[in-house]
C-alpha cells in the first residue's frame, strides 16, 4: 500500500499526544501525519496540501466536524477524501449521523490503536480503484464518473460518498448475484466490530435513497441472507 497522507483534526491535547505517538510507531508506517486542533486550521492544510485521509473529530471549536464532511463531499477536490469521523459516543444513532455527515467510517472514544490502525486501513483499501468497463452497456441510462464520483441516472446526476461508491461498484460488477452481508462488510471494512449491522445498513439505506424509486429498487434484500442488483428490472 502506498504512502497515505493524513490530517488528523483534534481540539484535545491528550488525544493529539496520543495520534502523535501512534503515527510514529512502526504498525503506522504506512501513513504520515500531521494533527490540528481545529476545523479552521484543518481547512487551510487541506487548500495547501495534498490529503489522502480525515481523521475528524465529531465535537470542535468552531466549524463542527460534521459541518467539515459534509463540505468537503460537496466539493469536487475533496470529494475522494478519506473521512474517519471520531465522536465520544457509540450508538446506532451517533454511527449513522457519521455515515449521514459524509464520512467512510465512525471511530468512538475510548478506543486503541489497533482499531484505529484497522479503520485507516479499510478506508486506505478503497482508495485508487477502477471500475470495470461495461456499466452503460449492461445498465442503459447510467453513467458512472469514478473520478468526480458521481453517477448519472437516466440524466440525473447523484453524488455519492467513496463508500457508497465503493458499494455500488461491486453491485455492478456482479448484478443479479447474491452479495451476502459478510461479504460486503468483508471487502469494504473489513475489521471485527459490535456495530458493523448499523454501518453496512446505513450505507446501504442511503444508496438506495440516492438511487431513487427506479434504480433504488433494483437493490434487493434477500432477508437473512445479503443483496442482489437486478440487471432485469
Amino acid at each position: 500500500m502506498n504512502r497515505r497522507h493524513v490530517l488528523v483534526v483534534e481540539d484535545e491535547e491528550e488525544m493529539r499526544l496520543f495520534y502523535g505517538r501512534f503515527f510514529a510507531t512502526p504498525a503506522a508506517k504506512d501513513f504520515s501525519a500531521r494533527v490540528v486542533p481545529d476545523g479552521e486550521q484543518a481547512l487551510n492544510v487541506l487548500r495547501r496540501e495534498p490529503v489522502d485521509l480525515l481523521v475528524l473529530d465529531w465535537i470542535l471549536p468552531g466549524i463542527s466536524g460534521a459541518s467539515i464532511a459534509k463540505a468537503l463531499r460537496a466539493h469536487p477536490r475533496t470529494r475522494a477524501l478519506g473521512i474517519l469521523m471520531v465522536t465520544g459516543r457509540s450508538t446506532a444513532n451517533d454511527i449513522v449521523a457519521a455515515l449521514d455527515a459524509g464520512a467512510d467510517d465512525h471511530l468512538g472514544k475510548p478506543f486503541d490503536e489497533k482499531e484505529l490502525l484497522a479503520r485507516l486501513r479499510s478506508i486506505a483499501r478503497r482508495q485508487g480503484f477502477s471500475l470495470e468497463t461495461g456499466a452503460r452497456r449492461r445498465f442503459p441510462g447510467l453513467a458512472l464518473d469514478v473520478e468526480s464520483e458521481s453517477l448519472s441516472l437516466d440524466g440525473r446526476t447523484v453524488h455519492l460518498t467513496p463508500k457508497e461508491l465503493e458499494l455500488f461498484k461491486i453491485f455492478l460488477q456482479r448484478p443479479d448475484m447474491l452479495h451476502t452481508r459478510a461479504y460486503l462488510w468483508e471487502a469494504l471494512w473489513d475489521y471485527e466490530s459490535d456495530f458493523k449491522d448499523h454501518v453496512l445498513n446505513a450505507t446501504i439505506s442511503s444508496l438506495r435513497r440516492k438511487l431513487g424509486r427506479e434504480w433504488g429498487a433494483r437493490l434487493k434484500p434477500h432477508r437473512g441472507k445479503g443483496y442482489v442488483f437486478d440487471s432485469r428490472s
